[in-house]
Formats: C-alpha cells, structure tokens, sequence
C-alpha cells in the first residue's frame, strides 16, 4: 500500500544542528568556533544548491530553536520592509535567553537602498541578534553589509570535492539504512557524481528506491 501523506526525504532529513551539514572543513571548523560567542553576522554565498540556507537554518535551529526568523529576502526586498520589520526584530530582546537569529535568504535581491538601511542595525543590535545573509551573487551585495560580517564562499574548491563527496556519500549511506532502501552501490555512486553536492537533488533520486 502507498502511503501519500509520507514526509519528504528532502525534510526528514533537513540538518537540525551544524555537525549534521554536508561541509568541507574550511567551513565547519570556522562555524563551530562561531558558535561560541556569535560575534559576527554572517554571509554564505555561492551557487545554488551547495547549502548555504540549510546550514543557515541548522545553526538557527541548534542556537537559537524557539526564536530565529526565516525572510525571504527575493520577497521582501524594499526598505520600508527592512525599516518596519527586520530592524523592530533586531532590537527586541530574545525572551529565551539567547540571540535571536534572523535568515535573510536570497538576499542578494534586496534592493540598494534596503541593504543601506540595514547598516546601522547590523551594529547597534549585533549583541541582541545575529544576522545570517545566504545568496548566490556576491557582487550584489554593498560593502558595508560585507564589512560587518563574516563571508563563508559556499563554492568548493578543487582540493576539497573527495572530502565533501565522502562526506555526503556517508550522510547518504546512513539514510539508505534508516529507510530500508534497497539500492545498489553502483546505483549510489551513480546518484552521487552526477547530483554531486546538492544533498536536495540526491534525496530526491532515493526517493524512487
């Protein structure tokens, strides 16, 4: 019997916390030293599927799980958005006793004048909450937005493609035993290099085994 009202792979999965994130050393190593004291906004850029918004959401969810915002900044781009809403969030006080955590997704798409009214936030609130920025063109954001963060290039580089398909291949190979897949590993080496590093892509193909 099929069972249509079955949770996605793609959010079953979805990381809840950084050491579940599919990540080249470079970045996590950075990250965890983060997390201990959140001095800085954060920007993760790079191109689509790499896993700028998952890590996003999986340290939101470690750090700060009953008060971290998700915008989408494609959406809400304008700066009366950025003015009425985003700078009233980051000035409130967190009432779970941590920094709060607000997601600017896609923010590459906010306009000129909307990331020119966030420097003056990202300053005056930087102790009250963290800023994550995740985008895919890095020339579209101002310098001072870039100035008050620190960068993460989501992008591998050359040397570190085996150590991250490993990684995922063992992600993988952990969810093909949880669910009882029945899938060769010629058939998971297949999925592997030709969706390579897009997790979202590779839980969609074990969704037909």
């Amino acid at each position: 019997m099929t069972y249509f009202n079955e949770i996605p792979l793609t959010e079953k999965y979805r990381p809840n916390k950084l050491s579940e994130c599919v990540l080249p050393l470079r970045i996590s190593k950075r990250l965890e030293k983060w997390k201990q004291k959140q001095p800085n906004h954060l920007i993760f850029y790079g191109n689509a599927g790499v896993g700028k918004t998952s890590t996003a959401i999986a340290l939101a969810k470690e750090l700060a799980p009953d008060d971290y915002i998700i915008v989408n900044a494609s959406k809400d781009n304008d700066d009366n958005f950025i003015n009425n809403y985003v700078s009233k969030v980051m000035r409130n006080i967190s009432l779970f006793g941590q920094k709060r955590i607000i997601i600017l997704d896609e923010s590459d798409r906010l306009t000129e004048n909307a990331q020119t009214s966030l420097r003056r936030p990202l300053e005056e609130f930087s102790h009250l909450c963290s800023i994550i920025f995740t985008f895919n063109y890095d020339d579209k954001v101002i310098e001072p937005i870039k100035s008050r963060c620190l960068e993460f290039d989501f992008n591998l580089n050359k040397n570190e493609k085996d150590e991250v398909k490993q990684s995922l291949t063992k992600r993988l190979k952990s969810i093909i035993r949880k669910e009882k897949k029945d899938i060769s590993k010629k058939e998971l080496d297949l999925i592997v290099n030709s969706k390579f590093p897009d997790m979202r892509r590779c839980l969609n193909e074990l969704e037909v085994f």
